[in-house]
């Protein structure tokens, strides 16, 4: 792992690092610091919304290494304005809004006059970090004895918020997280929930698909020879990899959006040694209990502060409905959610989308599926208008000078 954190820094160009303040960064932040004499600037987003925020995790590490940090401040007017051109470069529908304030990351990076960033991509893939595993262990365990009414009490673990429920609402939970529970010999089975949940989505189609998400995955996942030999978590982390990482970690989150700015993405977690020692190490040592990346974290002991190895993973998340419904809701937005624009491209049932539109609207909280539905609605509309409709007229274009613009807003804002 050092050995390839430290050759990712050959360049001929300076070379600085994204810093996240979770483990997987802060590894390769620390490592650089620790076994190099080089300066090190380190690049991080704040959000406005705390609920996304992890700027003091981030701050704590910038002067426990002594980097020179830089920050991007990101409100929810920020995601919004930018996200037709973060679409124009992923060239993709998407059901999230987070390569938008990567988009802004890589431009702060390039203003700093960098040209290549380490980063922290892989990690969860490849030692277990995802909390898609830790639910697979827990209804595995479950499945052993499925009219347990404690062992479904493991997932306030998983989900700390869950402890907040009342009683109506878990025996929800219970109920939703038992669907085809015992049915642990199938092939997708880890990710048969998140698969069933975000087929809702599709009744947002105009021409919703005949099939049950299992058939879809089916037709679409290739499965190696031999898969059904494999530990639960190597499947699991196998559909991961396939379904998240390479099509959208990897792209519309990661190259996509920093090479909108020139900027290359390093990525030491996916060093093909690092990839093979992982893929060798016993799933004990990646998941211990619903402890994730168990091995890394001793690693990371011995190069960061204690709430910082010891931290429970936080997903990087972004706003969505908020970013796109709020005082000055952008003026593409309302165009492409027309009733003209939805029969146009022919894509999504009109009366569905505006029920949506009327729930965001409305200021109530929404859940993940609604997020994802307008997130990937409007991104379609997106990738239809600039695409198929009118390749030479970008919504929404933003000029260099309207990037310098939006950064110094951002750093006047972060310095009040």
């Amino acid at each position: 792992m050092i050995d390839a954190t430290l050759i990712r820094l050959r360049a001929d160009v300076p070379v600085g690092a994204y810093l996240s303040g979770g483990l997987d960064s802060s590894t390769t932040t620390a490592i650089i610091r620790n076994y190099t004499h080089n300066p090190l600037e380190t690049f991080s987003i704040a959000f406005s919304d705390s609920e996304f925020d992890e700027s003091e995790f981030q701050r704590r590490m910038a002067n426990e290494l002594g980097t020179d940090h830089q920050v991007v401040y990101c409100t929810h007017a920020d995601i919004g304005a930018v996200f037709p051109e973060v679409i124009w470069h992923t060239e993709t529908p998407m059901l999230r809004t987070a390569p938008a304030p990567m988009f802004l990351l890589s431009h702060l990076v390039r203003k700093h006059n960098f040209k290549v960033v380490i980063t922290g991509e892989g990690a969860d893939e490849f030692l277990g970090g995802y909390d898609i595993f830790k639910e697979m262990v827990v209804r595995r365990f479950w499945a052993k004895h499925p009219d347990s009414a404690w062992r479904p009490l493991l997932l306030r673990r998983l989900y700390p918020e869950i402890g907040r429920l009342g009683e109506t609402n878990e025996r929800f939970l219970t109920s939703f997280f038992k669907k085809q529970l015992t049915e642990t010999e199938l092939p997708f089975y880890s990710h048969l929930i998140r698969w069933s949940n975000g087929a809702r989505l599709q009744r947002l189609l105009l021409q919703p698909p005949q099939t049950s998400p299992l058939e879809q995955a089916a037709q679409l996942i290739p499965i190696p020879d031999r898969f059904h030999q494999w530990s639960p978590l190597a499947k699991a982390q196998y559909l991961e990899i396939v379904t998240f990482l390479s099509p959208y970690l990897l792209s519309s989150q990661g190259d996509r959006v920093a090479m909108a700015n020139s900027v290359e993405g390093r990525f030491p977690f996916l060093d093909y040694r690092v990839v093979e020692f992982c893929n060798r190490l016993p799933a004990k040592l990646k998941l211990r209990g619903l402890n994730e990346k168990w091995l890394l974290r001793q690693l990371a002991s011995k190069l960061l502060p204690a709430d910082i190895w010891q931290r429970r993973k936080r997903p990087y998340r972004a706003p969505i409905h908020r970013s796109f419904f709020h005082s000055q809701t952008p003026a593409y937005v309302s165009e492409l959610l027309s009733e003209s624009a939805l029969h146009e491209s022919g894509l999504f049932n009109p009366l569905a989308v505006q029920q949506l539109i009327r729930k965001a609207q409305s200021g109530l909280q929404l859940s993940e599926v609604d997020d994802m539905a307008i997130a990937g609605v409007l991104s379609a509309q997106l990738t239809y208008h600039h695409f198929v409709k009118d390749f030479h007229h970008r919504l929404s274009p933003i000029t260099d000078s309207d990037r310098v613009k939006v950064i110094n807003n951002m750093k006047e804002e972060l310095t009040v």
